[in-house]
């Protein structure tokens, strides 16, 4: 058997799979838009940071005039922290072939679906680009989350950052 044709799994049934199916650009995209969850993160625990100190500082007059100053950057890392997942989705979408791929067969498809109209593609573009908020989203959610426990582990094992 051949490696373009497949590999066998467990219990000798055979896996087809694409040989380069991860192109150079599409990967290029995918780590721009990581990046950009990882920012979404960082922006988050920023606004947190921020608006922490707001609260500790709200009523003390030494600290009276950081206080506005507080209030716009705990309004810039929100602001990033919101419209990068978006963004990070928009570039998920990006690199994608117009055609899905799939592998070639020998036989001709003999199942053909009805047509589909303009209004149902449209919908399910806005669905997919919807998913991918979601799931950029949640991805930094979980960078914040491990942050946050990477922190807290350096601070158990007496390793400082200030």
């Amino acid at each position: 058997m051949s490696t373009e044709d497949g590999f066998p799994g467990l219990l000798g049934i055979k896996i087809s799979a694409m040989r380069h199916s991860l192109d150079k650009k599409r990967l290029a995209w995918i780590i721009i838009a990581t990046a950009l969850m990882f920012a979404s993160a960082i922006c988050g625990l920023l606004y947190i940071n921020a608006v922490g100190e707001i609260s500790g500082w709200v009523g003390l007059p030494e600290y009276e005039g950081y206080v506005p100053r507080l209030q716009w950057y705990a309004g810039l890392w929100s602001g990033l922290a919101v419209i990068f997942p978006f963004l990070a989705a928009l570039i998920l979408g990006l690199g994608k072939g117009a055609e899905p791929r799939q592998a070639e067969t020998s036989f001709p498809t003999v199942i053909t679906g009805p047509e589909v109209s303009h209004e149902w593609t449209a919908a399910t573009a806005v669905f997919k680009y919807l998913l991918r908020v979601a799931v950029a989203a949640l991805a930094s959610l979980a960078f914040m989350v491990v942050f946050i426990l990477v922190a807290v582990l350096l601070e158990k094992m007496g390793v400082r950052a200030h």
